[in-house]
């Protein structure tokens, strides 16, 4: 399941370095069929080739649906409400995560057929939206986009490389302690539940304030804290729950504000979003390799909680250290 998750994010590397020129509605419309192909390759998996192709192709997804819509949703959000827009992004996922599984257990067990009708209509109305889009054509050279990012590359960097928490070890690492799907998606559920919460209670604060970098501080060390602490929770699932429950709710407030942070960064998005992308992508590969590596030589795995823990102590150090000791950068 790790190395699935790494094909992903190589999928998603793969179309950065090649594809520097598009169009906003092509990728949009490519990032569906490909989603539509993806499921139909997890529908019955029969090998782990299959597992692998469909991992890579729901990484080109990623690709063509992101990269272009967090450049038009920027573009037109003002920069007084990027901390609330920001919030509402990244509710949007959990909340589909809540609705669609109880949607959709309840339509099969009715009539499966109504399930794949359901499907067919959401994917067109989906298509629809699509249409209706502002299409707009994204060039950019790599080169240029990371120098885009200078002053906020390694924080996107480290940042994607302590993602291997939430990405590959949380959910791998909760199937030790739960065996049931029922269960599994009441866990899933509950840590959606509590994301959504935290983003929407406190979305809106950082731009009252208009001081993002502020926020950062206490949630990095808190979650830095936290991802140590998971060793004492390998054995046991209530406090696994809770350390899970915890992180979640500061992660969404810390991808609200480093998001926003990187945004206000760096004004000129067509080059800034690719090169975000670019090194969350090459972090995330990083951090699922230490991943890998745990679970291969360890029984239960330890050491991964301590490098990644350690990880994400030095996004506070650095940020520190480029606002008050080198004052090199200034960020909001």
């Amino acid at each position: 399941m790790i190395f699935g998750k790494f094909l992903f994010y190589i999928g998603n590397i793969i179309l950065l370095l090649l594809l520097t020129t598009f169009r906003s509605k092509r990728a949009w419309r490519l990032a569906l069929f490909l989603n539509f192909g993806y499921i139909l390759l997890s529908i019955k998996i029969l090998s782990s080739t299959q597992f692998y192709a469909a991992s890579i192709l729901s990484g080109f997804a990623l690709f063509f649906f992101y990269v272009f819509y967090n450049i038009a949703h920027f573009e037109n959000t003002p920069q007084e409400k990027r901390g609330y827009s920001s919030a509402l992004m990244f509710s949007i996922g959990p909340l589909i995560g809540i609705a669609a599984p109880l949607a959709s257990g309840y339509l099969a067990a009715t009539n499966i057929n109504l399930l794949w009708i359901f499907s067919g209509i959401f994917f067109l109305v989906t298509l629809y939206f699509i249409n209706r889009q502002e299409d707009f054509s994204l060039t950019y050279s790599l080169k240029s986009a990371l120098r885009e990012i200078k002053a906020t590359r390694w924080f996107i960097f480290l940042e994607g490389i302590w993602e291997a928490m939430i990405f590959g070890i949380i959910p791998i690492f909760s199937l030790f302690f739960i065996k049931k799907p029922l269960e599994y998606g009441g866990f899933l559920a509950y840590l959606a539940i509590v994301a959504v919460l935290a983003n929407l209670i406190l979305g809106k604060l950082t731009d009252k304030i208009q001081k993002r970098v502020v926020f950062l501080y206490p949630l990095t060390i808190g979650m830095s804290v936290l991802t140590f602490l998971f060793v004492f929770a390998v054995k046991n699932f209530l406090l696994w729950a809770i350390f899970t429950g915890l992180l979640q709710f500061l992660l969404p407030l810390f991808w609200n504000v480093s998001t926003a942070m990187v945004i206000d960064s760096h004004p000129n998005l067509r080059l800034a979003i690719p090169g975000r992308e670019f090194m969350l992508a090459a972090g995330r590969i990083i951090g699922l390799l230490i991943a890998f590596i745990s679970f291969s030589i360890e029984k239960i795995p330890h050491n991964v909680f301590f490098v990644l823990g350690f990880v994400m102590f030095l996004y506070p150090v650095i940020l520190f250290w480029n606002t008050r000791i080198s004052k090199r950068y200034r960020y909001l």
